[in-house]
């Protein structure tokens, strides 16, 4: 018996925050904490891609739980259009059978951060309020790339026109479409639409309908081999390799650079050396929705064409069978032979091996050997190495210049300013008039004053952030700004957690900083910790980071892919 009293229909082609911010309205609740509780069992969090707590609000509905689970995820959020591209997990199912997306290689949590913007059409507006009665968000408005409506060919709108309050705001339901802005603007208010472009709209046209198909999860390997066939009928070749360089430039005479901007990213921001990569990290080919997209319609032209292919594919591997599965699987061979093949190589392409070579080229291998086969290593390393004379190492006429340069300068590197950079090895190499050596030990012999200076004053991780945090906080009483994490944002990218702990660790009277000021270099030298201070006892936890990928281990789909 579900406990929740009503939750409101589905509009065609809604999106979930626009169903969840309709419930909270005709419900009646004063707060967004309350249609939370009502719906989750839980604070207020941010509408993703997949929202955690899903699963709550499918078991508060009435029917079967996996059934109103499935049918959100499939009429409701953007997932269906990233299905075929997010590749198949490695690992197991952990029972997770009859769910859509409990084979996904990672749920793309990050893209809700990177197109994080509410998107309108004004003339969608009108026609729903006309057909239907209501006002609501289209999730096909809020695919990655799309900046066009693909029904009316509008531009889409993320900020209102007349004072660009923007439409979305973190952990806020979203506006009602028949309210005006405080400004006064309606999204019904009669106003010549801006149209885009042919290419836009076609973009557009061509992403909706891949989102109503509800494609199936697609390996990685199928998609990669879908691409690389149909860019050889293309005639992107380049001899008897694929000619990804060719796809390239085709699909930039097509877009152009400033169409190619807005839907990707990482092309506008100058990333494009790497744009189209045809290979897979853990299950998944490394490249975000919208690029999926572009070369999609590029190569293939139709949804048809692209959902053919995709069957072929398939089909294809089907017949393949075994030999596909073989490809796939390493080869059972033993750890140990594995470890001592790696070796004997090696040794066959060299007679002049030392086991400090071995570290730097076959670290794996070498350690397990030392581990658990180090007679047999020892022995041919001393069987395969010919006697040689040994000639001494001679140091570089310029080591004590090099010394005298870093021990010189490297106190300004220390100084706390908004540049300031972490105190390592490249960084102290930069000081110098030409790079050291890359090979440790080469660098070593050659440059040892050198190499004494760089390690005496190497800093640590958290001595780095230690001065970051500081220079943060005198921005921030210099700011006026409140000495809190809401304040930290606002002035510096020092993560959150780092703030709590080290105002904890040192007892830092906040009130006072803010009444007094901060002199940054005299706070630092009060903490009395060294540069290579290893931080607070028991705080070794990682910090930052986009990528989130499934749990090893887990009780279920919902710990492993909602949470």
């Amino acid at each position: 018996m579900s406990d929740l009293l009503f939750f409101p229909m589905t509009m065609p082609g809604e999106m979930l925050h626009s169903r969840i911010t309709r419930y909270h309205f005709l419900s009646g609740n004063k707060t967004v904490g309350e249609t939370f509780r009502d719906l989750f069992g839980s604070d207020v969090f941010s509408i993703g891609t997949l929202p955690k707590r899903l699963e709550v609000l499918a078991a508060r509905l009435p029917g079967d739980a996996e059934a109103n689970l499935e049918e959100l995820i499939s009429t409701n959020t953007t997932f269906p259009l990233y299905r075929p591209f997010l590749g198949i997990a490695q690992e197991g199912n952990d029972g997770a059978t009859g769910l859509s997306f409990c084979r996904v290689a990672r749920v793309p949590r990050r893209e809700g951060s990177v197109h994080g913007k509410a998107k309108l059409c004004p003339s969608c507006v009108q026609q729903d309020l006309l057909e239907l009665g209501y006002a609501y968000w289209h999730r096909s408005h809020h695919i990655p790339g799309v900046s066009v409506c693909w029904r009316h060919g509008d531009l889409l709108m993320h900020v209102c026109p007349e004072c660009t309050h923007p439409f979305f705001r973190k952990l806020r339901l979203l506006p009602s479409l028949t309210e005006p802005c405080a400004c006064g603007w309606s999204a019904l208010s009669p106003a010549a639409a801006k149209k885009g472009s042919h290419l836009q709209q076609k973009f557009a046209e061509f992403a909706h309908e891949l989102l109503q198909r509800n494609i199936q999860t697609m390996s990685s390997e199928a998609l990669c081999s879908c691409y690389l066939r149909q860019c050889r009928k293309r005639g992107f070749i380049h001899g008897r390799f694929t000619g990804t360089s060719k796809l390239f430039d085709s699909i930039q005479s097509k877009y152009g650079d400033e169409s190619l901007s807005e839907m990707d990213k990482a092309y506008g921001a100058g990333k494009r050396s790497q744009w189209l990569r045809f290979t897979s990290h853990r299950g998944q080919m490394d490249m975000p929705l919208a690029r999926h997209l572009i070369i999609a319609l590029h190569l293939f032209g139709t949804v048809d064409e692209f959902e053919s292919a995709l069957r072929q594919e398939l089909i294809l591997q089907s017949i393949s069978g075994a030999r596909s599965r073989s490809n796939l699987e390493k080869p059972k061979v033993g750890k140990k032979e594995q470890c001592r093949q790696k070796i004997e190589t090696i040794l066959a392409a060299r007679t002049d091996v030392s086991l400090e070579y071995l570290w730097r080229k076959a670290y794996q291998a070498t350690r397990w050997l030392n581990e658990n086969d180090n007679t047999w290593l020892m022995a041919k390393l001393s069987g395969s190495k010919p006697e040689s004379l040994k000639v001494e190492d001679v140091s570089d006429k310029r080591d004590s210049a090099f010394a005298a340069i870093l021990k010189a300068k490297v106190e300004d590197l220390y100084l706390i300013s908004k540049e300031q950079k972490r105190v390592n090895l490249a960084n102290l190499q930069k000081l110098l008039p030409v790079r050291l050596p890359p090979s440790p030990s080469v660098r070593k012999s050659r440059f040892p004053l050198t190499v004494q200076q760089i390690e005496l004053h190497l800093e640590s991780v958290w001595h780095f952030r230690l001065r970051r945090l500081i220079c943060a906080i005198a921005d921030m009483t210099r700011l006026k700004l409140p000495l809190n994490t809401g304040g930290l944002n606002l002035v510096s990218t020092v993560p959150n957690p780092v703030f709590s702990v080290l105002v904890s660790f040192f007892e830092w009277d906040l009130d006072s900083f803010s009444r007094n000021g901060v002199d940054p270099e005299a706070l630092l030298k009060s903490t009395g910790v060294l540069r290579d201070w290893q931080g607070p006892p028991g705080f070794d936890f990682l910090l930052g980071g986009n990528a989130y990928y499934r749990r090893k281990s887990s009780s279920g789909p919902s710990s492993n892919v909602l949470s």
